[in-house]
Order: C-alpha cells, then structure tokens, then sequence
C-alpha cells in the first residue's frame, strides 16, 4: 500500500481592496491618521447605509444581498472605530498613570 503526499504550496496574496491602504502607508502614518480616516470610513459608509433604508422603505431595492453587505460593512467599521477609540483611550490613561 503506498502512500501519497501532496506538497505544501505557499497562498498568493489577495492584493489590496479598494479603498483601503497598504501595510506600509500605514507604517508612515501616525494613529491619529488611522483613527480620522476610520471615522470618515464609517461617516461615508453610514451615509450610504441611510440611502439604501430609504430606498428600501420606498420599495425600490433591486438587489437585497447588496443591501445586507452595506449594511455589515457598516456594523464593521463601527466596530473598528470603536475598538480604536478604546485603545487610544486606554493608552492615554496608562500614560497618565506612568510614574516620572
């Protein structure tokens, strides 16, 4: 009985999404970067959310799988701005705690 093994092969990279920055940008800019352009992230995605429950009241929705996509994509950038928000609080009060 002979057995066979396949090799391991090493994923290729998804690439960058649109709308998104690289790794590296993010390197070079500071939190503050991160954080204002989070919260236009999610101002620009709320916006968006809003047209489509308008749009969905007045009954003139083709694509429902589109709208619960927005929709999640939302919920997750407010998340994510909210996780940064704790974390950039929670670092200030440890610094403030530091003894010089």
């Amino acid at each position: 009985m002979e057995t066979f093994i396949a090799p391991i092969k090493s994923i290729e990279g998804i690439g960058s999404f649109e709308g998104t920055k690289s790794i590296e940008s993010q390197k070079n800019g500071g939190f503050g970067d991160i954080l204002s352009q989070a919260v236009s992230e999610l101002e620009a995605a709320s916006e968006t959310n809003q047209a489509n429950d308008y749009q969905l009241a007045l009954g003139d929705v083709d694509n429902l799988a589109q709208l619960q996509i927005d929709s999640l994509k939302t919920q997750t950038l407010l998340q994510t701005t909210v996780q940064l928000t704790t974390r950039a609080v929670n670092a200030y009060k440890e610094i403030m705690q530091m003894q010089v």
